[in-house]
């Protein structure tokens, strides 16, 4: 089996050298000719774990290239998922299988919508890695990976993940996982952007705190009425837990605001006011959230 990975990320990267540590052949797909050049003259990925170095050579290619594609792990941010499935649609074989390695959620029903004759699953990780210029990659841990199908008559796990060196547990049914992480992200990323402060800086100011607390209680409110039972106990306490946990982080969504990216505001905190709306439910604190990010966006993004 041969997979592609489509999303060059520190994410997508730190998958392409799992593969080869499993002894999976892949390819990272670059958006053009540049991007290319660029990867081949940096000689591979340079990957910093545990106090050791070691180096990865995955092969790359263009997204226009001509080879079909049987094997491929969706790593792009959220809202660019669409628009990278179109752009290698041709290529895309009837049976493919496809992994969707992302936050938030609603494009895993569009990719289902765009796609109906491929196989899709769905995967959380709490794996953490970043990228150093030009080609160093820092794995701070491989964390846990849930995975499980999100099409009709489709195993627990697709072709060759049983082979990578990671914690990796197979779920029937991913909806509950993926709603878990939607929590946790809608109770920490946006607050913690607007705050403009590390995870665990949000437990140590008592409106802080006390936000978080109401963000959580809104949530739950939420998932309830779309039949997800979240955790055992309150969904603070977990919240609670990751910040803590994630002390030193800062959450993706501040690191795309300071530097003046996209956040993915709209598949986290938007996906669960629509859902509200939906069931007529009140979410005056996650939609005013929602709202100050989407004008914090806009006031950051650079003219022309």
């Amino acid at each position: 089996m041969h997979w592609y990975i489509l999303g060059a990320g520190a994410i997508g990267r730190l998958w392409a050298c799992l593969f080869e540590h499993g002894s999976v052949p892949t390819t990272l797909m670059l958006r053009d000719k540049a991007a290319l050049a660029h990867w081949l003259h940096g000689n591979g990925i340079e990957l910093h774990e545990s106090g050791q170095i070691q180096r990865c050579s995955p092969e790359a290619e263009t997204i226009n290239s001509p080879d079909p594609i049987r094997h491929l792990l969706v790593t792009t941010k959220a809202y660019d998922t669409l628009t990278a499935l179109r752009a290698i649609q041709h290529r895309l074989q009837p049976d493919c299988q496809i992994v969707l390695l992302q936050n938030g959620m609603g494009q895993q029903q569009a990719v289902l919508d765009l796609l109906p004759d491929c196989r899709l699953w769905a995967a959380t990780t709490t794996a953490g890695a970043w990228r150093e210029p030009p080609n160093r990659l820092h794995c701070i841990s491989r964390g846990e990976t849930l995975i499980g199908p999100l099409s009709p008559a489709t195993p627990v796990l697709p072709d060759d993940w049983d082979r990578l060196p990671l914690t990796l547990n197979g779920c029937d049914e991913i909806l509950p996982v993926l709603w878990r992480k939607l929590a946790i992200n809608c109770a920490i990323n946006p607050l913690s952007a607007l705050e403009n402060c590390r995870n665990g800086e949000l437990l140590h100011d008592p409106r802080r705190l006390q936000l978080l607390r109401q963000i959580c209680t809104e949530v739950e409110q939420v998932a309830t009425a779309v039949g997800i039972t979240l955790f055992t106990g309150p969904l603070y306490r977990q919240a609670e837990a990751v910040a803590h946990a994630t002390g030193d982080n800062l959450s993706s969504m501040l690191q795309d605001i300071r530097h003046k990216r996209q956040t993915e505001i709209e598949q986290i905190t938007g996906y669960l006011c629509h859902r509200a709306s939906e069931h007529g439910i009140a979410t005056p604190l996650n939609t005013a959230l929602l709202q100050q990010i989407r004008t914090l966006t806009m006031e950051r993004e650079p003219p022309g």
